[in-house]
């Protein structure tokens, strides 16, 4: 994964962030099938999966993790976020769990060195309650630690 770069590239990783981030799967289809990277980064550190998960865009985030988002992909040398870490502050407990069920680690540190454990450990409303609970819930089930896919929490 890289960053965004000067030149055409960056102006079509944006349209991707952007589509990403109104949902339009099928102008993320057609910039994908013209050769936009899932994984590049914007000026924030952010991919289009990012923001997806910013904007509460639950079939975009699915969209991207199906056609290869990097469920952890975060730039350690910058800002640091994950999806999830961003997931974690958010009102969307649906998208935490599908981030969860593709691998996301919960314990990648990111901005100011939280995590989206902390992150969401340290929220006092409900949907933080929330996000709290899917992430022990599926830290007791992955012992083994956070690689791959995880689908049966059943």
């Amino acid at each position: 994964m890289t960053s965004v770069d000067q030149g055409d590239e960056w102006f079509e990783a944006e349209r991707l962030h952007r589509a990403a981030a109104d949902g339009d799967i099928a102008e993320m289809e057609r910039l994908v099938a013209a050769g936009c990277s899932l994984g590049i980064f914007d000026d924030l550190s952010h991919t289009p999966l990012h923001r997806a998960v910013e904007n509460e865009q639950y079939k975009a985030a699915l969209w991207l993790l199906k056609h290869g988002a990097q469920v952890n992909a975060n730039e350690e040398d910058r800002i640091g976020e994950t999806a999830l870490c961003i997931g974690a502050q958010g009102n969307c407990p649906e998208i935490v769990e599908l981030l969860l069920q593709h691998g996301a680690n919960p314990d990648i540190k990111g901005w100011m060195g939280l995590s989206a454990t902390v992150r969401a450990q340290n929220r006092k409303d409900e949907e933080g309650r929330k996000i709290s609970e899917l992430i022990e819930r599926y830290r007791r089930k992955r012992k083994g630690g956070w690689r791959g896919h995880f689908t049966d929490m059943n």
